[in-house]
This record gives structure tokens, sequence and C-alpha cells, in this order.
């Protein structure tokens, strides 16, 4: 029971640290997260389903928006 205690205690604090790093580089961190996904994205396949799916957003969005309008449209 000490153990689960202490590996709880642990957890919890090595939780609270990267949290509170992640906190502190922000911005600059999120942007290089982005790129490294942006990068391997890059070196799959165009067929690879992500990378299809990534093609794919802006002709779901214009879907999306039509069928707002007709539903918005439809509305009394």
């Amino acid at each position: 029971m000490r153990r689960l205690v202490v590996f709880f205690v642990i957890a919890v604090g090595t939780y609270l640290a990267v949290r509170k790093m992640a906190e502190s580089a922000g911005p600059a961190m999120r942007e290089h997260c982005a790129a490294m996904c942006d990068r391997m994205l890059a070196s799959m396949p165009e067929s690879f389903p992500p990378n299809r799916m990534m093609a794919d957003l802006d002709t779901l969005k214009e879907r999306s928006d039509r069928m707002l309008e007709m539903l918005q449209a439809t509305q009394p």
C-alpha cells in the first residue's frame, strides 16, 4: 500500500511539473509541435489517411457551411 501511495505522489508530481513546463513554453512549444507534425505528415505518402483528411478539410468546411445555410433558410 505504501508503494502505491509513493507511486501516486510521484506520478502527480511529474504531471504537475510537465504541465508547468508546457505552460511556461506556451506558444513556442505549440509552434514547434505543429511544425514537427507538418514535417511528419509531409514525409508520408499522399494516400496516408491523415494526409487525405487534411487535404479534404476545405471541402468539408464548404459543405458544412452550405448545409448550415440551408438549415437556417428553412427555419422560420
